[in-house]
Order: C-alpha cells, then sequence, then structure tokens
C-alpha cells in the first residue's frame, strides 16, 4: 500500500517527519492490516502554495486502503491519524487533510497522472522520483522527494 504526503519546505523538521512516518505506520497496522506502507514526502518549495489566501502551512496525507473498507473503520483512522498528526505538529485542524482511498481508485488516479506524460517524460519524471527517494531513504531513512525538481 502506499501514502503520498504534500507538506512545505520547513513546516515540519526531519525529526518530526520520521515520528509522522512511524506513527501512520503503526495506525495502518491498528485500523487497517498489515500490508506494508510505503510512504512519499513530496516538499513544496516555501512560497509555492496558497491556503486561504496566505503561504500555505497545510499538510496533505492520503493513503490508500483495501477496496470496500467499511466506513466506520475508514473514518476511525483517518480520526486518529489526523489528531496524533496534529499532536506532533502543532497544527490548527484546518491545515491537515487526511485521505484513505479505495486501492482500486488510488490507483487509477496515479495511472492517469502518468498517462499525461509521453513515453519518455514517464520514465524521466519516475526515474527522478525514486532516485530522489531513494538516496533520501538511504541519508535520512525516509523517502523524501521535492515538487517541481
Amino acid at each position: 500500500m502506499r501514502s503520498l504526503i504534500a507538506i512545505q519546505e520547513g513546516q515540519i523538521s526531519l525529526e518530526q517527519i520520521k515520528a509522522l512516518e512511524k506513527m501512520l505506520r503503526k495506525l495502518y497496522a491498528e485500523h487497517i492490516g498489515p500490508e506494508k506502507l510505503t510512504v512519499i514526502w513530496n516538499v513544496a518549495a516555501r512560497q509555492h502554495t496558497i491556503t486561504d489566501r496566505k503561504w500555505s502551512r497545510s499538510s496533505t496525507v492520503t493513503m490508500e486502503v483495501p477496496d470496500g473498507l467499511e466506513t466506520q473503520r475508514r473514518e476511525a483512522f483517518m480520526l486518529e491519524c489526523e489528531k496524533s498528526w496534529r499532536e506532533v505538529t502543532g497544527q490548527h485542524p484546518d491545515q491537515v487533510s487526511v485521505g484513505a482511498f479505495d486501492q482500486s481508485r488510488y490507483d487509477e488516479i496515479l495511472k492517469s497522472n502518468l498517462t499525461r506524460l509521453s513515453t519518455l517524460g514517464r520514465v524521466s519524471y519516475l526515474g527522478k522520483l525514486f532516485t530522489r527517494a531513494m538516496i533520501s531513504k538511504m541519508q535520512h531513512g525516509v523517502m523524501i522527494t521535492r515538487f517541481n525538481q
């Protein structure tokens, strides 16, 4: 299973990122199941995103879950993720968005984004994404990449 997380540069420290990823894996195992969760952090450069007409300090957390996951389990999982996230980051509830999408839909969305690129563009994009993520994993223990790079 996969999780893509978007945050703003300088918003969350590396130590917080590691704590958040540990927390997400724990909650995923408790609420969803023992499947391995691959987490990729995508960092937007400062002053590249706006929320409520101000420079953004928001976080967007998306995860895939098994198709047809019961609404009560999905909601309990998302609520606990959001609460635990805010405990680590000190963010306001309006600054954290958590989504748990059916695996088939999540896959469909990711694939549709790639179909917009030419074959060479897909190879280039995926190569850069995974190279940066793997270098980050080796250096920091978590996979971090950046928008617009």
